[in-house]
């Protein structure tokens, strides 16, 4: 992987940052929720395995993190150098297979070193305030490296199942409760499948999006006004979308 204009691209943004007005007054604080939507966007460009916005993107987190290192070294945080180092060294730390005596260490051996190594207990560093599906896959994901999980898709079934007789029981605040317990479940079903539950969720409300929106349009142009006609009515268009989309 050649990056030999990795040095010319840094110095651009270490010229921004100096003489740029809108680069110079942003700190760790501001740029907190442009680093989310960077992530994101480059999510959808992946998502739509469009080139393009795919390179433009992955530039536009490289650009993010550049800045993010030369507004630490104003505010005080850590030298970049100091920043760059600690990467560095936790990736070695983290891959003992390749830079240690651990030659033999296959995927599991890894990722169980990689959890119960940590000094503040596995789930420390998750982050809550990730998508609460995506959060469901990791909590899942992680203490599963220890062996705490479910052998296959068919027992969190069997483990779905029993939650959504929970909620059918339950009344109140406690509904409330076990609905939470069985989108966690849910979560931990599609994990074991091999997808994420969040992405599932998105894909369902793309879908429900456009057939809404051909509803509306079909409604038109019947002459029909959606709030005017009955549940029945609306029913009805529904049913005849769902046959398109």
């Amino acid at each position: 992987m050649g990056l030999r204009n990795l040095g010319e691209f840094v110095e651009i943004i270490k010229i921004l940052r100096e003489k740029c007005p809108w680069d110079r007054q942003q700190t760790l604080f501001s740029l907190r929720y442009q680093a989310l939507e960077e992530i994101y966007e480059y999510i959808e460009a992946v998502e739509k395995k469009d080139r393009e916005k795919i390179m433009e993107e992955i530039g536009d987190l490289l650009a993010t993190v550049v800045m993010l290192l030369f507004i630490a070294e104003d505010e005080g945080v850590a030298k970049a150098e100091e920043i760059v180092e600690s990467a560095k060294n936790k990736l070695i730390f983290k891959h003992p297979h390749i830079f240690g005596d651990k030659e033999n260490w296959g995927i599991r051996e890894l990722l169980k070193n990689w959890e119960v190594t940590k000094k503040d207990g596995m789930l420390a560093g998750i982050d809550h305030r990730r998508p609460a599906l995506i959060l469901a896959h990791r909590l899942g994901e992680k203490v599963s490296r220890v062996g705490f999980d479910w052998k296959d898709g068919k027992e969190v079934l069997s483990k779905v199942e029993e939650e959504f007789s929970e909620f059918l029981k339950a009344k109140g605040e406690e509904r409330f409760k076990e609905i939470g317990d069985l989108l966690f479940t849910l979560a931990q079903y599609a994990r074991k499948e091999g997808y994420y539950a969040e992405d599932a969720l998105r894909f369902a409300n793309k879908k429900f999006i456009e057939r809404f929106s051909l509803m509306e349009k079909l409604a038109k142009e019947r002459g029909l006004k959606l709030g005017e006609i009955s549940l029945e009515e609306m029913e009805k268009l529904w049913e005849e979308i769902k046959t398109v989309i």
